[in-house]
Parts: C-alpha cells; structure tokens; sequence
C-alpha cells in the first residue's frame, strides 16, 4: 500500500516538474509571468487528466487480474474439497462431491476435461465389469452366458449421479473421450425426458460395459464404442447410435424402434430377438457373416444385399476400415 502511495507521489511530482516543461517546450519557455503561468498550468492539467485515466486503467486492469485469480483459487479449492468428499463412506457426501464438481466443470472451462476425468474414473473404479475380458480369463470366459439380472436392478445412487452429471455435461470440444470401459451400469436409466437435452453419451468408451436391461431411450450415443458391450434387454427406441462400433456386443431382447444406427459397426454382434428393428435401419450399418439377426431379418432380400455391399467392401484392398459403405437401397421388384 505504501509503496503504491509513493509511486503516485512521484508520479504526481515528475508530471507537474519536469514533465510538464519538457511538454510545454520553448513556447512558454519564451512567455512571461501570467501568460507562462497560465500556459504551464494548461499543460500540467492535460497531463494530470491523462495520468489519472492510465491510473484508473491500471487500477482497473489490476482489480480484475486480482479478481481472475481470487476465482481461479475458489475454483481450485472448491475442486480440490469435491474430490475429497468423493472418498467419504458416506453417500450423502460422495453425492456432495459429484454435484460440486458439475458445478465446477460449469463455471470453468479449464476444468471440463479434468472432472470429466475424475468422474469417469470414480465410475470404472467403484462399479467394475467383474467378468470383463483380462489376461486371466481371456474373451472366450468372458463371453460365457450370463444370468439376466431381475427387473429393478440399478447402479448405486452415487453411480447413477456421476452418469447423469456426464450425460448434461455443457456442448464442449473435447479431445478425450469419456472412459467407461467394462462398468457395471446394469438398469441405468438416462432417458431424454427425464432430462432438458438428450443425455448426451457421444464418443463415450463403453468397451465391455455391462448396459443389460438400462433405460436409454432417446440418447445421444453416436459415436459410442460398445465393443463386447453387454445390452440384452437394454431400451434404446429413438436413440442416436450413428458411427457407433458394437462389433460382438450382445443386444439380445434389446429394444430398437426408431433408433437411428447410421455407420454403426454391427460386425459379430448378436441382435436376435431385438424388436424394433427393421432391414431399413440396418441398410446404413456394417454387417458381417458373423452378426446374427432375427430370423425374419436375416432372409430378407434389403439385409442380404446390405451384406454383399459390406463383404464386397471388406474385400477390396487399401480400404478405409472406419468408413463403411453407402447406405444400400431397397431392392426393387
């Protein structure tokens, strides 16, 4: 405080002494008594105008600097205390966490990609795919039929509370994708009326996840990764599933009236007993000899020409592998 004081002083001191003459120059240096004065007094007020606007600029520019950091060093601290309470044995204060930090990511830009990280993280960690593909038990066990867990059965409230802060996360650029490989989200519900926007799933790496019997009508899964992905039973009427790779995943039982599956990788997955579904749909998908269908599906004359589209482009040497083929049109005739 005291050296900004002296700092004026001096300031204040230079621009009515030698500043002043220096502006002035030899024209009132060649006047005499109240002409000189007056003339030296017009200049010092100009000067003294114009320090005491940078004053205030500085003042300014200084006041939101302090400002940005006060906010930056809330920010940081509210993070840091989020994290923490995402530790606690208590629910209510892991729910406390999760919420603080969709607060956080809301405000701050700069934190975006690092809670999307940390909830991710908090996902994988405490709601893991137990029978998910590990050098120990190789895909053959992993693939192995599984009970199908009873109607009801949903992931933990805390659980539930990370998926849902990610699926309303604000429309950022991100260059990660959210990383949800092999979690245990048997039953979650993230249905588009139960939010403002369709929950929004895009890019999302759900490799090995268990999704059977979850709710996910109306999602943004475009893009989504669910190879090997377990999503028997799971409601996905109206869903965005465009460019999403689900090669071997299981959508036995699945609901898919409506949902949109334009480029979706469908390579090895098992759709029998879908319902929903339509040869219309799958035109635009990537088939293979291995994708198994309805029976009514599998006969007919548009799913056995997508196939040959899909085969034929398989075969042809320097192909693009993540660009599928055309949508095929309905046969004629």
């Amino acid at each position: 405080m005291a050296a900004g004081v002296a700092v004026v002083v001096v300031g204040i001191v230079v621009v009515l002494g030698p500043l002043s003459w220096w502006m002035a120059g030899d024209t009132v240096g060649d006047l005499h008594g109240k002409d000189r004065a007056d003339a030296l007094n017009a200049v010092r007020q100009t000067l003294l105008a114009g320090f005491a606007g940078a004053s205030v600029l500085l003042g300014l520019a200084y006041t939101a600097r302090t400002y940005q950091l006060s906010t930056r060093g809330q920010v940081t601290e509210r993070f840091s205390r989020a994290v923490g309470q995402l530790a606690s044995d208590k629910l209510a204060e892991r729910l406390g966490g999760i919420y603080g930090l969709e607060h956080v990511m809301a405000e701050s830009l700069q934190e975006h990609t690092t809670v999307v990280g940390v909830l991710s993280a908090f996902i994988r960690e405490n709601a893991r795919r137990t029978d998910s593909p590990s050098p120990r038990t190789g895909l053959d066990e992993a693939r192995l039929p599984r009970p199908t867990p009873a109607w009801g059965t949903e992931p933990s409230a805390d659980i539930r509370a990370a998926m849902e802060v990610l699926a309303r996360r604000p429309q950022r650029d991100e260059a990660r994708r959210i990383d949800l490989r092999s979690a245990q989200l048997t039953g979650l519900s993230l249905r588009s009326f139960d939010f403002h926007a369709p929950p929004r799933l895009a890019r999302a790496l759900l490799t090995w996840a268990d999704l059977c019997r979850a709710d996910l009508r109306g999602a943004d899964l475009s893009g989504v990764i669910l190879t090997g992905a377990d999503l028997r039973h799971a409601r996905l009427a109206r869903a965005c599933l465009d460019q999403a790779l689900m090669a071997d995943a299981d959508l036995r039982g699945a609901l898919l009236s409506d949902a949109t599956l334009l480029g979706a990788d469908l390579s090895g997955a098992d759709l029998t007993d879908t319902t929903g579904l339509t040869a219309s749909q799958l035109a635009g998908t990537v088939i293979d000899e291995e994708t198994q269908l309805p029976p009514g599906l599998a006969s007919d004359p548009w799913v056995l020409a997508r196939l040959d589209a899909c085969r034929t482009l398989r075969d042809q040497p320097q192909r693009d592998p993540f660009v599928p083929p055309p949508p095929t049109a309905a046969p004629t005739g």
